[in-house]
């Protein structure tokens, strides 16, 4: 896991672009503090340097490994990338990067893990190529060598890479599939340039902290965040999960496709299969992806909420582990969000190290503009500071690698909107009496679920809060771009799902998983986003089955069942990361609303500000939106 950052030159320009490169790396420092490395292009060579951190390097028979720093003169240099490590697989010098094939010719800066690595190392071994790394690095390198960039289609991980074939003098970058790792890039008529975070755009100057206007109007407004390609910052673009990039420096072409969509590979291949069939495939297949995910030559921990999820990972993490497992755990005391007895439980029965944070209100003021400045775009509430805690937690306590359960409610229908496009199919099809046993049964799931449906109907038909907006916010800035209702139902659990995955819920939480994480220098895996396997296989049936006798997360349950607490088991409520965060705007609202006056945002009926209503589920996310957008700007366009 690591930053990764390139300038790659169409013309002349007026910049230092080593110069730049090393402010790219310095920004993304947090995501590497195990290794720096760079790599130059002229017309003539490539030479990999380092900079800073490291120049005792004792492999001198590696080509990759720097043997100059980096000048400070880039005359003639048209290609310049950059690499951040953290290391987690091949600690030794030969997992260091940029890397370079064999012959020099081919060279990679790569963030993620390839989790079938050792797999792929052994099919491409007797296609005769060899290694003289264990990186996984090296594997991407050798797999591109074999296979072309449809390499990336045998790879099981997370990651986001970019390639630079001297031979063919193109560049060829990759996102997995669902985007647990982040690519963004800009492309002008002067260069092309990309890293992991914003961030590192901003610093070197490449843009400006500018908001793209729709992005703006899409957070405040349709409460989204990055759901589309152009990003939050004007100038930055995001290669889309599932996607590829490539870009012919000679012939001067751009271009960006997909290679994987969910769509593309559903089916109902499994869906003839009896329920113990399906769960005992299912539990096989979450049981590989979890021991794969477990391959690291580091400690490896699990953040435990008490929940499913979680807990599903933490019992089946322990069955592979020899050693006690590192459990990390965010609580609030007397609270009815705390999951800690929950947590508890799981941790006692695999004999686990149980590690527990208390977020607070102050802890969350003082890191506020931390947390806004690693996550590069605003947040929507102090859930994310949660997770922000649980990965210092971890970072703390010496473990970088941690296994997290973003992505399993997306799979396995963990929202109460998931029974929504169950019921809705089931009524569509005139099957009234398996509808209305349906929902009568989720009373133990949802509280009075039939009156949650009909209200949940009518959100749809009619968005409500549609009108709140006006009071707050000014009308040119309204209706500068569509007001978008958020209750959006489908009448097909899979297609509820899906929409989830990229529209709107799981893109964006997995960014908050990475740069969580990341700050803190801990490696985020995440077996239910981004294993293909699973992923192919829980869209290959009717997703109604995914929720059965008014419980969510019904296959899951029942493929840990014998693992599980029966408490855990039992559970059906649905928590996450929650902070009290009602509470804390209630006691914060005199300092919030003097910030967001403070900020002075044209958009903003300013006379109207102080009638905010904390009370008001509405109107508190609306002013904690313009707090963090007013931390957001100070942070960015200080």
């Amino acid at each position: 896991m690591c930053g990764i950052a390139g300038i790659i030159l169409k013309q002349s320009v007026s910049f230092n672009i080593n110069e730049k490169l090393v402010a790219m790396s310095d920004a993304l420092s947090h995501r590497g503090p195990d290794g720096e490395g760079f790599m130059n292009v002229t017309d003539d060579s490539i030479r990999a340097h380092f900079y800073l951190l490291q120049n005792n390097y004792q492999r001198k028979d590696l080509s990759y490994i720097p043997q100059s720093k980096l000048p400070l003169n880039s005359d003639g240099v048209h290609t310049a990338f950059a690499h951040r490590r953290l290391a987690i697989i091949d600690l030794s010098e030969g997992g260091h990067q940029p890397m370079c094939s064999g012959d020099t010719t081919i060279w990679i800066t790569y963030n993620g893990e390839l989790y079938n690595y050792i797999e792929l190392r052994e099919e491409l071994k007797t296609l005769g190529y060899t290694f003289i790394s264990e990186s996984d690095t090296e594997v991407i390198l050798c797999a591109y060598k074999a296979w072309g960039t449809s390499c990336v289609t045998k790879f099981n991980g997370m990651w986001s890479f970019c390639i630079y074939d001297s031979i063919k003098h193109v560049y060829f970058a990759s996102r997995d599939r669902l985007g647990v790792k982040p690519f963004y890039y800009i492309n002008n008529t002067s260069y092309f340039a990309f890293a992991s975070e914003q961030k590192a755009f901003i610093k070197s100057g490449l843009a400006d902290a500018k908001i793209n206007k729709e992005a703006l109007h899409n957070y405040l407004v349709n409460g989204l965040l990055e759901t589309g390609t152009q990003n939050f910052f004007d100038a930055i673009t995001e290669l889309w999960p599932g996607h590829n990039l490539y870009y012919d420096i000679k012939k001067q072409e751009f271009r960006t496709e997909s290679y994987f969509h969910i769509e593309d590979e559903e089916s109902k291949i499994n869906d003839g299969l009896s329920e113990a069939e399906l769960i005992d495939k299912i539990s096989h297949s979450l049981e590989n992806a979890i021991k794969l995910r477990l391959r690291s030559d580091v400690k490896v921990g699990v953040c435990l909420s008490g929940g499913i999820d979680s807990s599903a990972l933490a019992v089946s993490i322990a069955e592979f582990n020899k050693e006690p497992l590192s459990c990390f755990t965010a609580i609030f005391k007397n609270q009815s969000i705390n999951e800690e007895h929950f947590a508890d439980l799981v941790t006692k029965k695999i004999n686990g190290h149980h590690f527990k944070i208390e977020p607070e209100r102050s802890g969350f003021m003082n890191d506020v503009d931390a947390l806004v400045y690693s996550q590069d775009v605003p947040i929507w509430s102090t859930s994310t500071y949660a997770q922000y805690k649980v990965m210092q937690l971890a970072s703390e306590n010496n473990i970088k690698v941690v296994l997290d359960g973003q992505g399993a409610d997306e799979l396995f229908g963990g929202y109460h909107h998931h029974f929504i496009a169950k019921w809705n199919n089931l009524l569509s099809q005139g099957k009234f009496i398996d509808g209305f046993k349906d929902i009568r049964l989720a009373n133990k799931t949802i509280p009075n679920a039939f009156t949650f449906y009909l209200k949940e109907n009518l959100k749809e038909k009619y968005y409500f809060n549609k009108k709140h907006f006006s009071a707050f916010l000014k009308t040119d800035f309204l209706i500068s771009h569509p007001v978008k209702n958020p209750f959006v139902y489908f009448s097909d659990v899979n297609e509820q799902l899906k929409h989830d995955i990229y529209k709107t819920r799981l893109k964006s939480f997995l960014k908050c998983e990475d740069r969580c994480g990341m700050w803190h220098g801990v490696e985020s895996r995440t077996p239910f986003s981004d294993d293909l396997d699973l992923i192919k296989l829980l869209f290959s049936f009717n997703g109604n089955k995914k929720i059965k006798h008014g419980i969510s997360k019904y296959l899951l349950r029942e493929a840990v069942k014998n693992k599980l607490p029966k408490e855990i088991y039992s559970r059906y409520d649905k928590k996450g990361f929650e902070t009290p965060m009602k509470q804390w705007m209630q006691e914060l609202k005199p300092q919030l609303l003097a910030e967001v006056k403070a900020a002075d945002f044209e958009f903003v009926n300013k006379q109207q500000v102080d009638a905010i209503n904390t009370d008001n589920n509405f109107q508190s996310n609306l002013l904690f939106k313009l707090f963090i957008l007013s931390r957001w700007q100070k942070v960015f366009k200080a």
